[in-house]
């Protein structure tokens, strides 16, 4: 079904443009479609793709419908998903792609709390009220349920609402473009994403600036706390392709995937430093001539 319709968005620029303004009815299939696009036939037809699936979001800015945090997320998406698959295009490096998509979003969250910082303030004070009422419905909370609330309580600054922007736009664009490679590789290249992902390397400097930004960003006040996740993103995601490669070299069943995931959830920063380690020790290699 995905191969049928990474085929179909390829016959030209009216498949992929319907698709691509399906895509704000249907989560991923705009990122899809400008990610495939631009991979494939390059940054001229890509950007038609993007401004083809922008329309939507556009008309409902124009006219007030839905919600408008909402809308401008999906649109800023879409350009943070063109610039990477760009990227990843002309340097054929994941790792160049994943500085990118996290260049661009730390660039719109940015210009957003520059441009526009009474929008920033205003969703700051909806969520301090969020806070206000969760504080009257929970009196005598304990320790371990005002923890779980940090990550709203990121959210009462501008610049925790900030990294909180910067955080959605990098993961969106990470997952637009890792989507749509996977579709280019079922239509013209089968096996060879997966292939590409499991050798997900980062290099030293790229590897240090995000492992000791998270740790510096963690030690400053809870409101980097959504900045630090940003830098930890490419670390897991080559901690992920570390234990994709073991897992097939080992010829172990999928369990070991899903323990693998569960354990990010519950031991994130574990999980960061085996990404981290990959750089220095070289953990595939080692198993390889082993």
């Amino acid at each position: 079904m995905m191969r049928a319709l990474a085929e179909f968005m390829m016959r030209g620029r009216l498949q992929a443009g319907t698709i691509a303004i399906l895509g704000y009815i249907i989560p991923l299939l705009a990122p899809a479609a400008v990610a495939l696009t631009t991979l494939r036939k390059g940054a001229t037809e890509g950007i038609i793709i993007l401004f083809v699936g922008a329309v939507p979001a556009l008309l409902s800015l124009w006219f007030g419908e839905g919600n408008t945090l909402i809308t401008w997320m999906a649109l800023l998406s879409l350009f943070v998903v063109y610039l990477p698959a760009l990227i990843l295009r002309t340097t054929i490096l994941l790792s160049s792609m994943m500085l990118s998509a996290i260049a661009a979003a730390t660039f719109i969250a940015m210009a957003t709390l520059w441009v526009a910082p009474d929008v920033v303030g205003t969703m700051s004070d909806n969520v301090i009220k969020q806070m206000e009422v969760l504080a009257q419905a929970q009196e005598g909370q304990s320790a371990q349920q005002s923890k779980a609330m940090m990550p709203l309580l990121t959210l009462a600054t501008t610049v925790g609402m900030s990294g909180l922007l910067a955080y959605i736009l990098t993961v969106n664009g990470f997952i637009g473009v890792l989507f749509g490679r996977w579709l280019q590789s079922l239509a013209y290249n089968p096996g060879g994403f997966g292939e590409e992902f499991r050798g997900l390397r980062l290099g030293l400097g790229f590897s240090v600036v995000c492992f000791l930004g998270n740790i510096l960003l963690s030690y400053q006040s809870d409101q980097y706390w959504w900045w630090s996740n940003v830098l930890a993103l490419p670390l897991l995601l080559v901690a992920a392709a570390v234990v994709h490669e073991v897992v097939r070299q080992r010829a172990l069943g999928a369990q070991w995937l899903i323990l693998f995931y569960i354990l990010t959830l519950v031991l994130m920063p574990v999980v960061m430093s085996i990404g981290f380690l990959d750089a220095w020790l070289n953990f595939r290699d080692r198993l390889q001539k082993q």
